[in-house]
């Protein structure tokens, strides 16, 4: 089966991915690296029918979600402008490899490569399609 272990916690309103593996067993090995005061922030997931490369979805006030690629054009396919000219209507890290920040447990996702989707960025891809998000380096080829 085809899966990949996600490790993500949860801090009041902060909400981050402190590690992405293809192996479960080194997935474990890398929880048991973080430290105790934040252990307990942290969550272990087994997402089915995932694999590299893959997106994760961060919203505001949802939980991260991760797509394939299809699902990333059809989320950009249903992404309407704003009326809110500085809404960011959601952040999508491409992941293509396993991901573990140097302090174990930490955020440290902004060295993922990521996008800020604006009403600027939907009307990019409105004009353009896919192709603007490959040039975008969005979706892995």
């Amino acid at each position: 089966m085809i899966a990949l272990f996600i490790i993500a916690a949860t801090k009041g309103d902060l909400k981050w991915i402190s590690g992405v593996f293809q192996a479960e067993d080194v997935a474990r090995q890398y929880m048991d690296l973080i430290p105790d005061e934040l252990k307990g922030y942290q969550k272990f997931f087994q997402i089915e029918n995932l694999t590299y490369p893959f997106y994760i979805i961060e919203r505001q006030e949802s939980p991260f979600r991760f797509l394939g690629k299809a699902e990333v054009i059809s989320l950009f396919d249903h992404t309407d402008v704003s009326e809110d000219e500085d809404e960011v209507h959601f952040n999508i890290y491409t992941v293509d490899s396993d991901y573990r920040p140097k302090k174990p447990g930490t955020d440290y996702m902004g060295i993922l490569r990521h996008d800020h989707v604006t009403n600027e960025f939907i009307e990019m891809y409105r004009e353009e399609g896919t192709e603007f998000l490959n040039r975008r380096r969005v979706l892995w080829m």
